[in-house]
């Protein structure tokens, strides 16, 4: 397999990782109705795309947890948990990139040093997000990102200000924005064809050339890597009875021979979370790590 049909996999892998995965992050409330303003009866009074709008926005300002999975032809590639509290979170990704190795199918038992490239390539990898008081505090670990502690030590966080006028935001970008609350919601805004299929379950189809999904290509690399995704991709929601979100399932069109599935789910709602900055004095700014990332 060429190098770069490998770097293509793994930027069509990283789309969802990013963005759903860490959909639970939440900011300011947007404008637009919520699953309250509805008052009982919110599906007579909201249509099936509104309904969808609030039952996210209905989660803003308060404290719950998502999880997220996400699996590549049926073997587990992502574990996510995110937490939040207002505006804080905390999110924590296990990516297991070897199950990209599984999945193509691959025997280079033949082929030691190909074998070997591919086991560095394709490492799992760790990553911590916290969020406080506007700052972000990024962490990378395993695969790629051990070469790194030569320079910066085993427990290196990376900040980001982002109340200040930052330079970096372009960068940053690259590697997948945190305001997510926004990136969900402007998911969300670009379904069409939204309609209930069943009681608190909705479906819509998101446009390969939709503002979400370029944003998505743009923020993980994927444009860059020759990603496309030409075809429409479902997702589903549910909402619990409270009209609040609590699952979204999408699964990427085949790409290479991989599909893609992932399922984020909100576990918790309403939970006593205590959520601070890492207790650490090995900080750096996050252009440290953006000059530095492979």
């Amino acid at each position: 397999m060429s190098t770069v049909m490998t770097r293509r996999l793994v930027g069509v892998a990283a789309i969802p990782a990013l963005a759903l995965g860490f959909a639970a992050c939440s900011s300011d409330a947007s404008d637009g109705p919520t699953a309250d303003d509805a008052g009982g009866d919110a599906s007579a009074q909201l249509g099936a795309h509104d309904m969808v709008l609030a039952s996210y926005r209905g989660l803003d300002g308060g404290s719950y947890t998502m999880e997220s999975t996400m699996t590549v032809n049926d073997i587990d590639f992502m574990d996510m948990t995110s937490v939040v509290d207002g505006k804080a979170s905390h999110a924590t990704q296990d990516l297991y990139m070897s199950a990209i190795i599984e999945a193509m199918g691959e025997d280079y038992s033949d082929e030691p040093e190909m074998a070997a490239m591919m086991e560095a390539m394709f490492a799992d990898m760790h990553t911590e997000a916290i969020l406080v008081d506007d700052m972000i505090y990024m962490q990378f670990t395993g695969g790629m990102f051990d070469a790194m502690a030569e320079d910066f030590g085993e427990d290196a966080w990376f900040t980001l200000d982002l109340a200040a006028d930052s330079q970096m935001s372009d960068i940053y970008e690259q590697f997948g924005s945190f305001d997510l609350s926004e990136q969900t919601e402007t998911m969300l805004n670009d379904l069409t064809d939204v309609e209930e299929t069943g009681d608190g379950v909705y479906t819509g189809t998101l446009s390969p050339d939709s503002e979400s999904m370029g944003a998505l290509l743009d923020a993980t690399g994927g444009a860059a890597n020759g990603v496309e995704v030409v075809e429409e991709t479902q997702i589903t929601i549910t909402v619990d009875d409270d009209g609040l979100l609590k699952t979204m399932e999408m699964t990427l069109p085949e790409t290479e021979g991989m599909i893609m599935h992932m399922v984020s789910e909100v576990t918790e709602i309403g939970g006593d979370y205590t959520i601070t900055a890492p207790e650490s004095d090995n900080l750096h700014s996050f252009d440290a790590f953006a000059n530095m990332a492979p």
